[in-house]
Formats: structure tokens, C-alpha cells, sequence
């Protein structure tokens, strides 16, 4: 009787073992922010969570790109906008800081445009990060602060991300290669495969301050996606100078 009981105990123990592991894996089968919504500001540190590797294959370096709002696309309620991202953020442009830390990887840098400003980052080397756990890697978001005209009630940026298995050319590019948490209609070599556009971790700003009479009761959500340009100069990552990925 206490055998069965000991083995109805552990049969109740795995199927829910298993539930919750089923459960968090779709949680977390893409890499997103530890934080994905914050008010407008706010400055955070927050995390970057690589959630697997490709396969059965460990991560060994991950490349993180922020859209600029240079010639970024930007949509209001879903429609194409065809004025700048300062219509509805007054100060975005190197608000992102990647912060020192080898608890993952032991290499690091950020990625700069011409005038200095970080529309990215990189991680990578030293040991890999087996492909069944958790990888955090650090950074600063910096304080939003939406345009009080403007009608924006909240503003989503899309963060394009690729976590790498193995170093490769993009003609190499598998899921054995590399995870692409990216847009999948750019027309880049960087492009997700999949149906929907469902790749990109989101980072949520909302706003605080009261919106004009002018815009009703409601507000409209603005949403801003990397161009192609962009995603071909900043994904890559250099080492010294020297592009190392892709090949």
C-alpha cells in the first residue's frame, strides 16, 4: 500500500512537473526583456533573457539592436506615420546602456552610430550558455519622457536580437545557427522565418502626464520598428574593429 502510494505521489509529481515545465516553456520560448513596460520618466536596469539555445546547441553570443528613430518605421494605431519619432518622444537616442558583466559571457561592447549614440549591443565568448537554461545579460534603459502635444498614450519600440549558436555567413543561417528574434518582413538577411511577425523583444513606454483635449479620451498607441538599414549596419558584431559575426 505504501509502494502505491509512493507511486501515485510521483506520477501526480511529474504530470505536474511536466505542466508547469510545458507552460514555462512557451512562456519563454523567445528572448525577451525582464522588463517590457515601464512609465514614462523611468529609468531601469534591466535584462535582456536569453530563454534557450538552437536546438540541442548552447548560445555563445548574443547581438541586440535598438531602432534609432532615425528612419525608423512608425505607426499610429497600425497606420503608417509619416512624420519623426520626435512627434511623440522628445528625447530618445542613446538612452540605452549596456552595463559591465561576465556572468554569462566574457566579452561585451556597444554599438554607436556616427554621432556616438548606443543603438546597440553584443555578448559573447568565454564559456557558452547551455542551451537549457536561463542567460541575463544587463543594461540601462534610460528615462523616456513622451511628448506632452502629442496624442501618444504609449509608444513600443521593437528590439531586434539574434542569439548565436555557432558562427557563421548568413547563408548559414539555421536554427542550429542562430536564433533570430527579429522582424520578419525587412527584406534583410537578419529576417525572422515565421508567418508572423513575432520575433522582436517589445519595450512598452506609457505615459503619466494628462493628454491634450484635442485627442479625446483615448489616445493612440505609436509603435516604432528598425529599418532594413539599420538592421544591416548594427547587427553585425565587431571585435576591435574586425566584423566577427556574421562570417
Amino acid at each position: 500500500m505504501k509502494k502505491i502510494k509512493q507511486l501515485n505521489l510521483f506520477s501526480h509529481s511529474a504530470l505536474a512537473i511536466a505542466a508547469f515545465a510545458g507552460t514555462t516553456q512557451f512562456a519563454m520560448a523567445h528572448t525577451r526583456l525582464e522588463t517590457a513596460t515601464v512609465a514614462e520618466n523611468t529609468r531601469i536596469t534591466n535584462n535582456v533573457i536569453i530563454s534557450h539555445g538552437c536546438g540541442e546547441e548552447n548560445v555563445i553570443g548574443t547581438s541586440v539592436v535598438f531602432p534609432d528613430g532615425v528612419d525608423s518605421t512608425i505607426l499610429v494605431d497600425g497606420n503608417p506615420h509619416t512624420g519623426s519619432l520626435t512627434d511623440f518622444v522628445q528625447n530618445w537616442g542613446n538612452l540605452m546602456q549596456q552595463n559591465f558583466s561576465t556572468a554569462v559571457f566574457s566579452s561585451q561592447d556597444e554599438k554607436t552610430d556616427s554621432l556616438g549614440n548606443v543603438v546597440g549591443f553584443w555578448a559573447g565568448g568565454g564559456n557558452s550558455l547551455p542551451h537549457t537554461l536561463n542567460g541575463y545579460i544587463p543594461f540601462r534603459a534610460g528615462a523616456v519622457v513622451i511628448e506632452p502635444t502629442s496624442c501618444a498614450k504609449s509608444v513600443k519600440f521593437y528590439i531586434s536580437i539574434a542569439d548565436i549558436c555557432e558562427i557563421t555567413d548568413t547563408a548559414g543561417f539555421s536554427e542550429a545557427t542562430v536564433n533570430l528574434w527579429t522582424h520578419n518582413n525587412l527584406g534583410t538577411a537578419y529576417d525572422r522565418v515565421s508567418t508572423t511577425d513575432d520575433g522582436p523583444a517589445s519595450y512598452i513606454v506609457t505615459r503619466t502626464s494628462a493628454l491634450p483635449t484635442s485627442c479625446g479620451a483615448t489616445g493612440v498607441e505609436v509603435e516604432v520598428k528598425p529599418s532594413a538599414a539599420q538592421i544591416n549596419r548594427d547587427m553585425p558584431i565587431k571585435f576591435n574593429g574586425t566584423q566577427v559575426w556574421p562570417k
